[in-house]
């Protein structure tokens, strides 16, 4: 009986763990550069957290600036921002990041955050 009990309550525990891991969001420390719309220059480069989840990405600057992309359609890449604006995510860092395009800027997000020595 005692057998039964125990094997109820893995069974249990673990079908919970499969409920709640798929929901915690990938975090990395990365670098920021923000071009604004139509530049070639960065205006800024800044330590930021990126993080995604079931296709959520969530990309949180420094300075308390945070952007929240919600995936939409069946195309990849294909987003709207917190204000319902669309948003896409582009091709060209290669391993070394990835380019959000937003409506008044692009943010490129590199993984390696130096030169910034972030925790």
């Amino acid at each position: 009986m005692k057998n039964k009990i125990a094997l109820s309550i893995s069974t249990i525990s673990l079908a919970l763990m499969g409920i709640v891991l798929p929901v915690k969001a990938d975090t990395v420390d990365a670098r920021c550069d923000i071009y604004p719309l139509g530049e070639d220059k960065a205006s800024a480069s800044i330590p930021c957290t990126f993080s995604q989840r079931q296709g959520f990405v969530s990309i949180e600057r420094e300075d308390g600036v945070r952007y929240e992309l919600e995936p939409v359609g069946n195309e990849p890449g294909n987003y709207v921002d917190q204000d319902g604006k669309a948003a896409y995510r582009q091709a060209g860092l290669g391993d070394a990041g990835q380019i959000y395009r937003l409506a008044n800027e692009s943010v490129y997000v590199y993984w390696d955050p130096a030169p910034f020595n972030q925790k």
